[in-house]
Protein backbone atom coordinates (compact mmCIF):
# COMPACT_ATOMS: atom_id res chain seq x y z
CA UNK A 1 0.00 0.00 0.00
CA UNK A 2 1.54 3.36 -0.71
CA UNK A 3 1.08 6.24 1.52
CA UNK A 4 -2.05 8.76 1.20
CA UNK A 5 -1.45 12.39 0.51
CA UNK A 6 -2.87 15.37 1.79
CA UNK A 7 -6.17 15.20 -0.65
CA UNK A 8 -6.54 11.72 0.52
CA UNK A 9 -5.93 11.94 4.10
CA UNK A 10 -8.33 15.44 4.06
CA UNK A 11 -11.14 12.66 2.67
CA UNK A 12 -10.93 10.09 4.30
CA UNK A 13 -11.19 12.20 7.34
CA UNK A 14 -14.92 13.47 6.13
CA UNK A 15 -15.91 10.52 7.46
CA UNK A 16 -16.38 11.78 10.82
CA UNK A 17 -18.92 13.83 9.79
CA UNK A 18 -21.39 10.61 9.90
CA UNK A 19 -20.51 9.49 13.03
CA UNK A 20 -23.42 9.77 15.66
CA UNK A 21 -20.95 11.49 18.29
CA UNK A 22 -20.32 14.44 16.22
CA UNK A 23 -23.94 14.86 15.40
CA UNK A 24 -24.41 14.63 19.52
CA UNK A 25 -21.85 17.43 19.96
CA UNK A 26 -22.94 19.76 17.33
CA UNK A 27 -26.52 18.97 19.33
CA UNK A 28 -24.91 20.33 22.48
CA UNK A 29 -22.77 23.18 21.14
CA UNK A 30 -26.54 24.37 19.29
CA UNK A 31 -28.46 23.76 23.01
CA UNK A 32 -25.88 26.08 24.03
CA UNK A 33 -26.89 28.83 22.14
CA UNK A 34 -30.21 28.30 22.60
CA UNK A 35 -30.06 28.25 26.14
CA UNK A 36 -28.36 31.57 26.16
CA UNK A 37 -31.22 33.50 23.59
CA UNK A 38 -33.52 31.99 26.15
CA UNK A 39 -31.89 33.56 28.96
CA UNK A 40 -33.81 36.34 30.42
CA UNK A 41 -31.38 38.94 30.21
CA UNK A 42 -31.50 40.72 33.46
CA UNK A 43 -29.40 44.13 32.97
CA UNK A 44 -26.48 45.33 34.89
CA UNK A 45 -25.73 48.66 36.67
CA UNK A 46 -23.07 49.63 39.08
CA UNK A 47 -21.95 45.73 39.94
CA UNK A 48 -26.04 45.10 40.48
CA UNK A 49 -28.99 43.54 38.52
CA UNK A 50 -31.63 45.99 37.38
CA UNK A 51 -34.98 44.51 38.50
CA UNK A 52 -37.79 44.82 35.33
CA UNK A 53 -40.41 47.01 36.16
CA UNK A 54 -43.52 45.64 37.93
CA UNK A 55 -46.22 46.16 35.24
CA UNK A 56 -49.02 44.56 37.29
CA UNK A 57 -49.09 44.93 41.18
CA UNK A 58 -52.21 42.54 41.96
CA UNK A 59 -50.59 39.37 39.68
CA UNK A 60 -47.85 37.15 41.56
CA UNK A 61 -45.13 38.32 43.95
CA UNK A 62 -41.59 38.84 41.82
CA UNK A 63 -38.60 37.47 43.58
CA UNK A 64 -35.68 39.02 43.02
CA UNK A 65 -33.35 36.46 44.52
CA UNK A 66 -34.92 33.70 41.90
CA UNK A 67 -34.68 36.44 39.02
CA UNK A 68 -31.10 36.29 39.50
CA UNK A 69 -30.25 32.70 40.41
CA UNK A 70 -32.01 31.46 37.24
CA UNK A 71 -30.06 34.10 35.07
CA UNK A 72 -27.02 33.08 36.69
CA UNK A 73 -27.83 28.87 36.53
CA UNK A 74 -28.87 29.76 32.57
CA UNK A 75 -25.39 31.51 32.31
CA UNK A 76 -23.35 29.02 33.60
CA UNK A 77 -25.46 26.02 31.61
CA UNK A 78 -25.14 27.76 28.44
CA UNK A 79 -21.30 28.37 28.81
CA UNK A 80 -20.82 24.76 29.84
CA UNK A 81 -22.81 23.41 26.77
CA UNK A 82 -20.85 25.95 24.23
CA UNK A 83 -17.74 25.81 25.32
CA UNK A 84 -17.87 22.29 25.99
CA UNK A 85 -19.08 21.38 22.73
CA UNK A 86 -17.02 23.68 20.59
CA UNK A 87 -13.94 22.49 22.41
CA UNK A 88 -15.03 18.75 21.34
CA UNK A 89 -15.80 19.84 18.43
CA UNK A 90 -12.31 21.10 17.86
CA UNK A 91 -10.71 17.99 18.95
CA UNK A 92 -12.74 15.86 16.50
CA UNK A 93 -11.79 17.98 13.88
CA UNK A 94 -8.57 18.98 14.69
CA UNK A 95 -6.74 16.96 11.47
CA UNK A 96 -8.94 19.45 9.62
CA UNK A 97 -8.01 22.85 11.89
CA UNK A 98 -4.31 22.04 11.06
CA UNK A 99 -4.65 21.68 7.41
CA UNK A 100 -6.69 24.46 7.47
CA UNK A 101 -4.18 27.13 9.59
CA UNK A 102 -1.06 25.31 7.86
CA UNK A 103 -2.29 25.98 4.57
Amino acid sequence: MSKPTQGQVLHSSARVWSTPIVVCLWIVFAAGIVVQLAAPRLKIENNAFVMPPIINVQGALIRPDRLVRRERWMQMISGMLTVGGALSLGVCYRRRLVYALRG
